[in-house]
C-alpha cells in the first residue's frame, strides 16, 4: 500500500513538477510559457534541457 502511494506521488511530481519548472524557466527567458508547459508535459525534463540551449528573448522585449 505504501509503495503504491509513494509511486503515485513520485509520478505526479515528475508529471507536474518538471513542466512547471519548464513553465517558469520559459517565462524567465521571454518565451511562451504555456506552450513550453505543454511541451514539458510531453517531454518532461527534455523540454527544460532544450529550452536551456535557446537564446534569451527577454532582453529583446525590454528594449522595445
Amino acid at each position: 500500500m505504501a509503495a503504491a502511494v509513494l509511486g503515485t506521488t513520485f509520478f505526479l511530481a515528475i508529471f507536474l513538477g518538471l513542466p512547471t519548472i519548464t513553465y517558469f524557466y520559459a517565462k524567465h527567458l521571454g518565451r511562451n510559457a504555456w506552450r513550453w508547459f505543454f511541451i514539458g508535459c510531453l517531454l518532461p525534463g527534455i523540454a527544460t534541457i532544450i529550452l536551456s540551449f535557446l537564446p534569451d528573448l527577454s532582453e529583446k522585449e525590454k528594449k522595445k
